[in-house]
């Protein structure tokens, strides 16, 4: 008896429009890589970012002095949070949908730590 795979039920016409978006991304916006260089400075700032914040966030005594730790966060990414708030910047996440966007970050990171730990 042959196992039926998650493959064979997927709708054709959902791989084939996700290669289509693909290739115009990868034409019109970036290739690959690029696109992972970008992820990797996007973690790798955000990372920094907050490691700072909570340091000086942990160090903190006062309600002032924690205002004071999250400024340079704040005044960091106001000009992208701006852009966003006034529609002049969307992120592909939001077209998306949260649900479906978690749903993909389970299923991968899953997926990844099953191959690991086997």
């Amino acid at each position: 008896m042959l196992e039926n795979t998650e493959s064979e039920f997927k709708d054709t016409s959902v791989v084939y429009d996700k290669e289509a978006q693909r290739s115009r991304i990868h034409y019109a916006v970036a290739d690959s890589d690029s696109l992972i260089g970008t992820t990797s400075d996007t973690a790798h700032l955000l990372l920094v970012e907050f490691a700072k914040l909570t340091k000086a966030i942990a160090a903190a005594t006062t309600l002032e002095e924690v205002k004071a730790a999250a400024q340079p966060s704040a005044d960091l990414f106001a000009p992208l949070l701006d852009k966003q708030i006034a529609n002049q910047l969307t992120f592909p996440y939001q077209y998306k949908g949260i649900d479906n966007v978690f749903g993909e970050i389970s299923a991968r990171a899953q997926g990844v730590a099953d191959i690991i730990q086997s």
